[in-house]
């Protein structure tokens, strides 16, 4: 049997790393690419707009792959999806959504991500502390939170944090909930049971479209830090469905 690929997007702050866990988990059955994605680490350079990175991803994939997004890579993994559904397979959206859906919502996502970009460019340490003490994680262990922001300030430019939240932020993506119902392919999403908000919404994609749901137990929104066991298991289910 041919080895499958799986096109791996981490989230905001995150990078290619991030998808250790769970491709060391996958093992043999699936070769795990998992790039840096624009204002992050090795392409923080590049320009972030989702047209453009979807572009930049689609031309390096030769053949029809499951695309796995977790949070901001989640978002983006859709719009791939959109864009240039002659390479996805399988879809594994892992704590995401497919955006906001009216223009007052957009904009007022954008006002919080243009401050906090500023908040980052002026302080970027008390930034991440605060950052990993937010509801959203879900009480993250210690130990975790630690590591968490220890990582993300090794790794990352304020600079391009801040163009990467004007270009793919929530604020900046269209909505793409009415083409759940098209996905023709494999698809899954994956919450923390931790992560109310992440489950509702998963539970709210499946309605939509054709989306199996994996809820987590004892896990919150950072799912690829946690369980990534869990999101192994997902990926599995959609490259042999």
């Amino acid at each position: 049997m041919p080895v499958l690929t799986v096109l791996a997007l981490h989230g905001f702050m995150g990078r290619s790393a991030d998808w250790d866990a769970v491709a060391a988990d996958l093992g043999s059955a699936a070769r795990v690419l998992a790039p840096d994605l624009a204002g992050h680490g090795e392409a923080r350079d590049l320009p972030a707009d989702f047209d453009a990175e979807a572009d930049r991803l689609a031309g390096r994939i030769g053949e029809p792959v499951v695309v796995a997004g977790y949070s901001m890579g989640g978002r983006l993994a859709q719009h791939l999806a959109v864009r240039h559904p002659e390479i996805v397979r399988g879809l594994v959206l892992v704590s995401t959504s497919p955006g906001l859906r009216t223009e007052a919502e957009r904009a007022a996502r954008r006002a919080v991500d243009a401050e906090r970009a500023r908040a980052i460019a002026e302080d970027f340490p008390a930034f991440l502390e605060r950052w990993y003490r937010l509801p959203l994680w879900g009480g993250l262990a210690e130990s975790l939170r630690q590591r968490l922001v220890a990582d993300r300030l090794a790794h990352n430019d304020p600079a391009a944090l801040g163009r990467s939240l004007a270009g793919m932020g929530t604020g900046a993506m269209a909505p793409l909930w009415s083409d759940l119902s098209r996905i023709r392919v494999p698809a899954a999403a994956v919450a923390g049971l931790r992560d109310p908000k992440y489950v509702a919404l998963a539970d709210e994609m499946a309605r939509a479209g054709p989306l199996r749901v994996t809820l987590v137990p004892e896990a919150g929104h950072a799912l690829l830090s946690e369980a990534p066991h869990a999101v192994a298991d997902a990926i599995r289910t959609v490259l042999f469905p």
